[in-house]
């Protein structure tokens, strides 16, 4: 038996290795290809760590496909960000001290 979640928005993606990786962008394939090798290429798996890395690309392959365009758009910002074409924003200790907060 396998769980499947339904977001705001009603897509339903199955939480599976391959329900999720089918969801995933294609940016994403590789990373996600990668992780799970370096995960399960290991003498003992850790089923701990498995199933943190299907959970969070779950919410990866979720988060994408609510908004395919706005995800293309934050990948795009961070290229930007990355290759110094655009400068970084606050750091989230600066936003918190703007309001406040003391870390």
């Amino acid at each position: 038996m396998t769980a499947q979640r339904r977001d705001a928005f009603g897509l339903e993606i199955e939480r599976t290795f391959t329900a999720v990786r089918a969801a995933l962008p294609a940016v994403n394939v590789a990373a996600f290809d990668a992780e799970l090798e370096a995960i399960t290429r290991a003498p003992v798996v850790d089923l701990a760590a498995l199933d943190d890395f299907l959970s969070g690309w779950w919410r990866i392959a979720t988060r994408a496909a609510q908004d395919p365009q706005d995800w293309q758009r934050m990948h795009e910002e961070a290229k930007q960000i990355e290759s110094g074409k655009r400068p970084a924003g606050p750091t989230l200790a600066e936003v918190l001290a703007r309001r406040g907060v003391q870390l």
